[in-house]
């Protein structure tokens, strides 16, 4: 029976190579254009259909996207170059016996076609390593997560319960090494929903030394590094804790609120704001 996670990777697969496959057409379409050949909108509709059929049953015959093919990388290789020489001869079958099409198109489309997908696969190569991780193995058995300010403060406050453990600290401000001067400490990259490209440096930065760390549980007591923590533990399959500031008397934050949907223990500082899915075990300040 497959698991989540296969069954994500297995779309993955499936929806990029699609994804590219279309990126080839449009392509050559665009050079064939640049030969000063007018198409039709019927003959590009009739081969935009007729591509997208023959891929998905050529990728069928040779089981390229099946539970067999998709962790075995030199079946997948094997089963994608198959497909790719069927794909091909169905559409220069297409392409001779229909004249409104110039012969030139089909040999531009065919190699960027084996260029496109000799690329992905380059790229799959060199990523293979990252996902073959072994999180059995860890350099940290917790990792505690925390912006500057006040998160930070609260995390120090529970730093008892960390004693003897393997414990490494991220934060976004390199100066606070100095208040965990025992421990493993690690910057990332300032980040706020309101700078698109600090955000995303910071999501690659946490993802990175989650990969690399392989925790057995992430804590945090927010803001942005700390969410992002809990989001990539989530999709990892590592237990994730959040504590909500004491800064929120009403209501969780926004991030407390979205990490109620990811983390595997949500927890307030306020009482009247437990319930069953949100724990209250008292205040840390």
């Amino acid at each position: 029976m497959l698991t989540t996670k296969q069954t994500l990777a297995r779309l993955l697969l499936a929806f990029s190579d699609f994804i590219l496959l279309n990126v080839c057409l449009y392509a050559s379409y665009h050079f064939t254009t640049k030969y000063g050949f007018e198409f039709t909108k019927y003959s590009i509709f009739k081969a935009l259909i007729f591509t997208w059929i023959t891929w998905f049953l050529s990728t069928y015959i040779f089981r390229l996207y099946s539970e067999y093919t998709v962790y075995k990388f030199k079946d997948i290789n094997k089963a994608t170059w198959r497909t790719i020489v069927f794909h091909l001869l169905a559409i220069y079958l297409l392409l001779r016996s229909n004249p409104t099409f110039p012969p030139h198109c089909v040999f531009i489309y065919s190699l960027i076609v084996v260029c496109g997908f000799l690329f992905s696969r380059i790229i799959c190569i060199a990523i293979m390593p990252l996902v073959k991780f072994n999180f059995e193995k860890r350099e940290a058995h917790i990792l505690a997560i925390a912006s500057v300010g006040g998160h930070w403060i609260e995390l120090l406050r529970i730093m008892p319960l960390f004693k003897g453990k393997n414990v490494t600290f991220i934060s976004n401000k390199a100066s606070l090494s100095n208040t965990v001067k025992d421990y493993k400490f690690h910057t990332v990259p300032d980040a706020n929903r309101n700078n698109i490209l600090k955000l995303l440096k910071c999501i690659v930065s946490v993802f990175g030394f989650i990969l690399i760390l392989r925790p057995q549980v992430i804590i945090t007591t927010g803001a942005a590094p700390g969410l992002l923590g809990i989001v990539v533990g989530k999709i990892l399959g590592v237990k994730t804790i959040w504590i909500d500031s004491i800064a929120n008397v009403d209501k969780l934050s926004l991030s407390g609120v979205i990490a109620l949907w990811l983390a595997d223990r949500v927890y307030t500082q306020w009482e009247h704001l437990s319930n069953p899915k949100i724990v209250y075990s008292g205040n840390i300040l």
